[in-house]
This record gives structure tokens, sequence and C-alpha cells, in this order.
């Protein structure tokens, strides 16, 4: 897979802006966790946010993998979970990914978006579950939990569309981004051999008579 560097440039500032936007959010997670450990659902879609912007805005395969990675290593030094948000942001990318990964990168509709950050969320319940101790809180509480969750991760998986369709509209990614139409990769099409508007001149012929 290769990356070209105009895209590289694209993902590092994608990343970079989402660590910076993450570290308050680590720090507002753990602080309500100390207290209220269910709060956190209701910020745990912010996650998702730069992922879906890379994906929707470029396209490619692999740059929500990028954009985490490198969101990871810019909000590691600065908030409370060290290096393993690091693992977490990479965990929800790979998750993400894989939902376009099975439609082969070829198709890139909205849907398949909201598709994604529900399968994230139900592979990442059940860790939520544990890590929470959901069970000991009371049913209405739990299924408000799930409730709050989901809607938080379609609520980002929104933002991040249209963050990603207003960037669009500028052109900065005109020739990054593959080309799409009505939500599938369209290749571009060959550019046709240039026409001759002269006849070959054969550099031996004699000239004609006047």
């Amino acid at each position: 897979m290769k990356f070209p560097t105009r895209l590289l440039l694209t993902c590092a500032a994608i990343g970079a802006a989402a660590g910076v936007l993450l570290i308050p959010v680590n720090h507002f997670s753990a602080a309500i966790f100390g207290v209220f450990p269910p709060g956190f659902a209701a910020v745990a879609g912010i996650w998702l946010l730069p992922i879906v912007v890379a994906m929707a805005l470029l396209r490619r395969p692999g740059v929500g993998i990028l954009v985490a990675l490198i969101a990871g290593l810019v909000e590691t030094p600065f908030q409370p979970y060290g290096a393993s948000a690091i693992v977490t942001n990479l965990m929800i990318a790979v998750f993400i990914e894989i939902v376009f990964a099975l439609a082969l990168y070829r198709y890139w509709k909205p849907w398949l978006f909201y598709v994604a950050a529900l399968v994230f969320g139900a592979l990442y319940a059940p860790y939520a579950v544990a890590s929470i101790d959901l069970p000991n809180y009371g049913l209405g509480l739990q299924i408000t939990f799930f409730a709050v969750l989901l809607l938080s991760e379609v609520l980002a998986t929104w933002a991040g569309l249209s963050l990603a369709k207003r960037v669009e509209r500028t052109g900065v990614v005109r020739g990054l981004a593959a080309p799409v139409e009505n939500g599938r990769v369209v290749r571009a099409p060959k550019s046709p051999a240039p026409a001759t508007g002269t006849a070959a001149v054969d550099p031996d012929a004699a000239p004609e008579a006047s």
C-alpha cells in the first residue's frame, strides 16, 4: 500500500488536530470515570470523529488507521492513559476500516459509515461493560448507557461526514481523494490518444510540381 507525500501530509494534519482534540477529552474521560464510570459513554463517539473525517474525505484504504496512529502519538505525552491511547485509537480505526475492507474499499456511501460505527459499538460494548462493571448498576442505567453510547457514535459519524463534505467542497483534496459516483469508486477515464491533424510526410518523397 503506497501513500503519496501529499496524502501523508493530509493524514498528518488530520491526525495532529485529532490528537490535540483528544487530550482534553481523555482528561475529561478519566475524571468522569473516577466519579461515575457510565458517564464516559457521552463522549465515546469523539474518538470516531477524526477517523470518519479522514476516510470520508480521502476514500483511501488505511487512512483511518494512519490518522489514528498519528493522533495517538500526538496525545500520548499529554493525557493520563499514556501509550495505551495509541492502542485504543488503532483498535477503533481497525473496526471502522473492516467494514470498508469487506466492501473492497469500492463503496463509500454515508450509510456504510453508520454501519461501521454500530459495528464498533457492538464490538466495544463487552469491553466497556467489563471495564466499568456495568452489571452492578440498575437495569435502567444499563439501558441508558448503551443508548447514549450508540447515540454518541452516530452523532460523531454524522459530524465527521458533514465536516469531510465541507472540506472537500473547498477543493483542497482535489486529485487526492478517490473519485466516486453515487458513493462508488470510479476509475478515471483514460485520455484518448492525440489525434494527428496532418498526414505523415515521407522525407524521401519528391515535391509536387507546381
